[in-house]
This record gives C-alpha cells, structure tokens and sequence, in this order.
C-alpha cells in the first residue's frame, strides 16, 4: 500500500514539476522578446541592409523606381533578391529565424534530415504562394497605385497590424507546444488534432507566415523595390519577382539551417528522442519571436515612448 501511495506522489511531483518548467519557460520566453524589442536597434539592422547590402549590390536602392525604363525589367529579378537579402536582419524579418527549430525537429527521430529537408521545401513552397499572391497584387496595382498604398502612413499601419497579428499567432501556437493550451486543443476533433500535428502542416504554416512578412514589411529598401515592381503594371511580373523576394529574405536562415542538419543530424536525432524536448524548444522559440512582433510592432509602435530602451540608457548612439 505504501508503495502504491509513493508512485501516486512521485507521478504527482513530476506532473508538477513538468508544469511548473512550463510556465518558467513561457515567462523566459517572453522575457526575452519583450527585451529584444526594447533592445533593438533599428538604424543598426536597417542600415546593414540598406548601406551594406543594397548598397554593394545595386548602389542603394533610393530612385530605382524611377529608373525603370531605363533599368529595365531584368534589373528587377536583381533587385528582389537584394531586396530579400538586405531585409534579412530588420525587425520585419529576424524572427524567421525562430522557425529553425520547428523545422529541424522532426517527428522520426531516425530520419531527421530527411523529415527536416521535406519541412524546409513545404516552408519555401508557401512562402513563395504568399508571396506569389503580393506581387501579382502589386503588379496589378501599378505606379499611381503603388505610391498611394506606400506611403508612410498606410505602411506603418499595414505593419503595425500584420506583424501585431502574426505574433500573437506565434504566441498562440507556442502555448500549445508548451502544452499550457491542452483544455483548448481537447475541444477539437481528434481528426483536426491529428491535421495540425503534423510535421507538413506545421511547416506550411510557418512558411505563409514568413511569407507574410512581405505584406507588412516598411523597409525602405523594400518599399522601392514594391515602386519599381509596380511600374511594371503587370501582375505575373510583380508575382514571379516577389517570389524571388521571398526566397531572398529567408536565404541566411536557409543555409544556416541546412548547416545544422548536415553538421548535426546524428545528435539532433538522439537529442529529439528525449520526450518533449524538440515542443518546449520550438515552442519557446515562437513565443521569443511572437512577444517580439507584438511588443516591437503593436505595443512600441503606438507607444514610441515605451520603447528604445537601449539609448534611453545611453547605450546606442542617436
């Protein structure tokens, strides 16, 4: 009998305790990208972008729309990967880098490259149909169009509410890969548990949602990039050259996942048999990134006064 009371406690504590590295990975998690958002330096990451990339690449971006007779229309397959590229760091795109470890953490622990490499094409497939249906938008828009939805303040708030949207998203879903949304998910039909378990369903997800990152991006360098498409005032030219795009801006997360996968296969496998390991890390990520996209382009956004905190302290140069 007493042995039969001890295993009821000791499955008791461990429940608990379970529980309890839940929630402190939840509030770490959120910690941390509230941080990250009062920490960002946007003049840093956008001029890396912009001087750097843009800068090197195409001799900045500024008046390429204006040029489009002369360019051509050729320039512009340039151009969308440049564009892609140099957004690559922003605060309208860093958080791509949260879907790496929803990627590389695949169901079968002893095919993990080739479920991660399976993930990755089905993430790249709907960025591309996201970003396919932008451009073909902003080709059909054309120049007068285009210059009317890009200014400053359509695409503040076009930012404000895509990014505000997407990361309270990844908020949600991080709840339930942490499992603190269990009492919600048993009210769904086991057949629609079963759907959005699933390694493809979550990297299509994840992939309309990079490719979302488009919709609501205000860089400037990309926000030219948008003008010179529009000149075009052709909707399968604004398509095929926004999906380049978006092969563009997830390029680094790309190699750096491929990176990991080839470099670290065998022990990722050993490392995701350890149950519920791969969901408390790819959940933790979403929540990082989803605290950041709301705190960043929701709360600081409205609030500029909120944020800044690095030169609030003096850390960062004005």
């Amino acid at each position: 009998m007493d042995a039969a009371y001890a295993h009821v406690e000791s499955r008791t504590v461990t429940a608990e305790a379970v529980s309890n590295r839940r929630w402190l990975t939840l509030g770490l998690a959120l910690a941390a990208g509230v941080c990250a958002a009062g920490f960002w330096n946007a003049s840093v990451a956008d001029g890396f972008g912009r001087d750097v990339i843009a800068g090197n690449a195409i001799g900045g971006a500024t008046g390429k729309a204006a040029q489009y007779s002369t360019l051509g229309a050729g320039f512009g397959f340039l151009f969308a990967v440049v564009a892609g590229v140099a957004a690559t760091f922003t605060a309208c795109n860093c958080v791509a880098f949260a879907m790496i470890p929803g990627l590389v953490c695949a169901r079968d622990a002893g095919s993990v490259r080739r479920e991660a490499l399976r993930s990755l094409g089905v993430m790249l497939l709907f960025v591309v149909l996201v970003d396919v249906a932008y451009g073909a938008f902003v080709g059909w828009l054309g120049p007068a169009g285009a210059a009317a939805f890009n200014t400053r303040e359509i695409r503040l708030a076009q930012a404000s509410v895509v990014f505000s949207v997407l990361g309270t998203l990844m908020l949600f879903w991080g709840g339930i890969e942490l499992g603190l949304l269990d009492a919600l998910v048993r009210r769904c039909s086991p057949i629609t548990r079963a759907f959005f378990a699933q390694t493809t369903t979550k990297a299509a997800l994840m992939g309309a949602m990079v490719g979302a990152f488009a919709v609501g991006r205000p860089f400037p360098v990309f926000r030219e990039f948008l003008l010179f498409t529009a000149q075009s005032r052709n909707p399968v030219y604004g398509a095929a050259v926004m999906a380049l795009q978006g092969l563009g801006q997830v390029l680094v997360m790309v190699t750096l996942f491929l990176l990991i996968v080839w470099l670290f296969g065998d022990r990722l496998a050993r490392w995701i048999s350890v149950p519920l390991r791969s969901a408390t890390v790819s959940g933790a990520a979403l929540i990082v990134g989803g605290a950041y996209f709301v705190t960043y382009w929701g709360i600081f956004l409205a609030w500029p006064s909120l944020g800044r905190w690095g030169f609030t302290l003096g850390l960062y140069h004005r």
